[in-house]
């Protein structure tokens, strides 16, 4: 089947007329399970280059990756095999996601003889029974211990994910 009489140039899956602004793949990131790099590539290691060296790879990722400090005139290819980032699929490519665990907040809650509540990592046993709360650190008779992993790191509680096995590989991204 052949299709005939187009009056708009096909798009690919990036909204981009196909071989206009993505010419040959440029842009593209290759990965391989070993470090090599081929002649039409760049190692993805953040190298920071001029766009008058690389026009072509220079209009499809602009300056999406630079850095605060890095010069005026110039673009940076991505960092992937430096920083060792997962690379993640999003509907908004580029974006840097900090790494995170979710938190584990917790409550405790001593009230009069034998009442025990909790929330989170701490749980109530059955029957538990037996202590008297000290009226002399707390009017009420009651005392409350929290628990939050984020307290000892500031890791916990960043993000609602935790890091899955994994296996390094080296990528690069066509420039001609």
């Amino acid at each position: 089947m052949t299709i005939t009489n187009l009056k708009i140039f096909p798009l690919n899956q990036n909204g981009y007329h196909k071989n206009m602004q993505t010419k040959e793949r440029i842009g593209t990131l290759f990965i391989y399970p070993i470090d090599f790099t081929p002649d039409d590539c760049l190692s993805c290691d953040g190298y920071l280059l001029l766009p008058e060296d690389y026009e072509e790879l220079y209009s499809v990722i602009g300056t999406k990756f630079k850095k605060s400090g890095d010069t005026n005139g110039t673009f940076r290819v991505p960092d992937y095999n430096i920083t060792g980032r997962f690379l993640q699929p999003s509907s908004n490519a580029g974006i840097l996601v900090e790494a995170g665990l979710p938190n584990a907040d917790a409550t405790l809650t001593f009230g009069g003889y034998g009442s025990l509540t909790g929330t989170g990592a701490f749980k109530t046993r059955s029957g538990s029974t037996g202590y008297n709360a000290s009226p002399q650190s707390n009017a009420s008779g009651k005392a409350t211990i929290d628990f939050s992993l984020s307290n000892v790191n500031s890791i916990y509680g960043s993000s609602s994910t935790v890091q899955p096995p994994s296996q390094t590989v080296h990528v690069c991204i066509k420039y001609k």
